[in-house]
């Protein structure tokens, strides 16, 4: 069968777009209360740090892509292959990148600690996208469309992830192009993560957008540091209850 092109929708082809519309629609429900009140910053913190960073990408992941004994990380992307030609790629990768945006522009203030508290955040919300969207999304469009249809519908999931919080559509289509297409240079995600999509989405976020005026802060900090708390206990959780390689 071709690999670039097939098609073989089943019902996990389902369970993937039906998984990735939750995605979108718990993004777009945080228009609904994007002010400073005690109630919308809960509200936030619950659609997208409990239901869509922890639920879907660490335990939806985690239980789906783990059934039968197998392993999620494997299944997803993070294999055992090429992994030393994986990672010098990408620290190269986002050398280069960065090197581009140095030459742009030279920002001003990056070490202060408001930018560390975003870091933390933001590699966060990069472990979802590795797990849930460039990992369990594009696996199930390539195994049901192909390699170039799965890499135009993850980029295009991704763009629209981002609905609520950071609406720049075509601009992140075209990001997620770049890292699908780079995943598959070596076929293992270590080639993107965490160099490469590291300097593109800290200068993203912390440079270019407005969006990441709203994570420089302490709370989400302390967001983060819970959310991955909970996400290391469902591991744990996770791995001694089935004996097996999350």
């Amino acid at each position: 069968m071709n690999k670039f092109f097939r098609f073989n929708f089943t019902k996990e082809t389902l369970v993937a777009f039906s998984a990735g519309t939750v995605m979108i629609i718990l993004s777009l429900l945080m228009l609904l209360f994007g002010t400073d009140s005690f109630l919308d910053k809960a509200m936030s913190f619950i659609l997208r740090d409990l239901l869509m960073i922890f639920g879907l990408g660490i335990v939806f992941v985690s239980l789906y892509e783990g059934r039968g004994g197998k392993s999620a990380l494997k299944e997803i992307g993070f294999t055992g292959r090429k992994i030393p030609l994986s990672l010098i790629l990408d620290f190269i990768f986002g050398a280069g990148l960065l090197a581009m945006f140095l030459k742009e522009e030279m920002p001003s203030g990056i070490l202060e600690i408001k930018n560390l508290y975003a870091t933390t955040y933001i590699f966060l919300a990069g472990i979802f996208e590795m797990t849930f969207i460039y990992g369990y999304l594009r696996a199930s469009f390539e195994k049901a469309f192909g390699i170039i249809p799965a890499i135009v519908l993850t980029s295009a999931f991704y763009s629209f992830h981002h609905a609520g919080f950071q609406p720049e559509f075509l601009h992140l289509f075209l990001v997620g192009l770049m890292y699908c297409s780079a995943y598959y240079i070596t076929q293992n995600l270590l080639v993107i993560f965490p160099f490469f999509w590291g300097v593109g989405a800290l200068w993203d976020v912390i440079v270019s957008s407005e969006a990441g005026e709203g994570i420089k802060n302490l709370e989400s900090f302390v967001i983060a540091l819970v959310i991955l708390a909970l996400s290391a206990i469902w591991i744990f959780i996770v791995k001694r209850r089935k004996g097996h390689a999350v």
